[in-house]
C-alpha cells in the first residue's frame, strides 16, 4: 500500500491539472452564477423582511385569540392560517430565479467531477497504476465532512466571520455594526409602556423562567405579540415596538451588506438567518440587564 501523503500530492497535483483544462468555463459559469445569485440575494432579503412581518402578526393574532369567542376568532384562525401558508410557501421569493442559480451551480459541479475524474486518473498513472481506492474515499469523506462542519448552521459570530472572505479589520467592523444594532433594540424595549412595563425586562426575565421550568414558551410569544401591536411612547413615526425592532434589523443588514460580497452575504446568513442575534461575547449590551436580572429575581425568591 502506497503511502496517504504521497498519494495525496499526487492527486492534488493531477487536480490541478485537470481543472486547468476547465478554468475558462468554470470562471464564465461563476460569473454567472454571481449574477444571478446578486439577483436571488435581493429578492431573498425583501422576502425576508415581508416574512418578518407576517411572522409578527401572526404573534400578535395568536395572543388575541384566545380572548376572543368562537364566532369572532373564526375569522381571526383564518387569517392566521393563511399567513402561516405564505410564510411556508415563500422560502423561494422567485422560483424562476432559484432554478437558475441551482442550474448554474450544478453545472459548475459538473464540470468540477469531470476535473476530478481526471486526476483521479492522472495520478493512477503517475503512481504506476495502483490506487488505494479506500484511502480515496477515505479522504473524500473527511473533507466533505469538514466542508459541511464549516457550514453548519452556528450563533457564534467568530465561527461565522472565519468562513468569510473579509479582512480582520472588516471581521471588526461587523461585529461593532452588530453590537450597535443589539443596544438599539435593547434601548428600544427599555422605553416603558404607557403602562409603565419595561418589556426588555419582561422578556429576560420570562427566558429566565423557563431556563428554571418555571415558564413556557407560549409566554414569550404572548410577549412578541405585545410588541407588535403596542406602540412606543413618544415614537414620533408612531411605531410599534417591533416595527422599531424590524427597523434596527434591516439597517444593520443594510451596514453589513456594504462590507460582505453576495456570496459571503449568503453565508453569513446560512450560520445564522438574523444576524443581529449572533453571539459575540462579553460585550453583548444584553449581558449586563441578563445577569441583573437573575440576581432579582434569585433576591425576589
Amino acid at each position: 500500500m502506497k503511502a496517504l501523503l504521497p498519494l495525496g500530492g499526487l492527486l492534488f497535483a493531477a487536480l490541478l491539472v485537470g481543472c486547468q483544462d476547465n478554468s475558462q468555463e468554470v470562471n464564465k459559469l461563476r460569473a454567472d452564477l454571481t449574477a444571478e445569485q446578486k439577483r436571488f440575494d435581493e429578492a431573498s432579503n425583501t422576502w425576508a423582511s415581508e416574512r418578518d412581518a407576517m411572522r409578527a402578526d401572526i404573534a400578535a393574532l395568536k395572543a388575541q385569540l384566545g380572548t376572543l369567542d368562537a364566532d369572532s376568532a373564526r375569522p381571526m384562525a383564518d387569517r392566521i392560517k393563511e399567513l402561516e401558508t405564505r410564510v411556508e410557501e415563500g422560502n423561494k421569493p422567485d422560483p424562476e430565479l432559484a432554478a437558475k442559480v441551482d442550474a448554474l451551480s450544478k453545472q459548475i459541479e459538473g464540470v468540477k467531477q469531470e476535473a476530478v475524474e481526471a486526476a483521479r486518473v492522472e495520478a493512477a498513472k503517475a503512481a504506476g497504476g495502483e490506487m488505494d481506492e479506500a484511502k480515496i474515499a477515505e479522504l473524500m469523506a473527511k473533507k466533505l465532512a469538514e466542508e459541511q462542519a464549516a457550514n453548519a448552521p452556528t450563533k457564534n459570530l467568530q465561527q461565522a466571520l472565519d468562513r468569510l472572505d473579509v479582512s480582520q479589520a472588516e471581521k471588526e467592523q461587523i461585529r461593532q455594526s452588530i453590537i450597535d444594532a443589539k443596544k438599539q433594540i435593547l434601548e428600544a424595549l427599555e422605553v416603558p409602556t404607557e403602562d409603565g412595563r419595561v418589556l426588555a425586562e419582561e422578556l429576560i426575565d420570562t427566558f429566565i423562567k423557563i431556563q428554571n421550568g418555571d415558564a413556557q414558551m407560549t409566554d414569550v410569544q404572548a410577549l412578541f405579540g405585545e410588541l407588535a401591536t403596542k406602540k412606543v411612547p413618544g415614537d414620533i413615526q408612531g411605531r410599534t415596538y417591533m416595527e422599531v425592532i424590524n427597523g434596527v434589523k434591516a439597517k444593520n443588514k443594510e451596514e453589513i451588506g456594504r462590507v460582505l460580497s453576495p456570496e459571503d452575504q449568503k453565508k453569513l446568513t446560512a450560520a445564522h438567518e438574523d444576524w443581529t442575534d449572533f453571539e459575540v461575547g462579553d460585550d453583548d449590551p444584553w449581558g449586563a440587564l441578563y445577569l441583573e436580572r437573575v440576581q432579582k429575581l434569585q433576591k425576589d425568591k
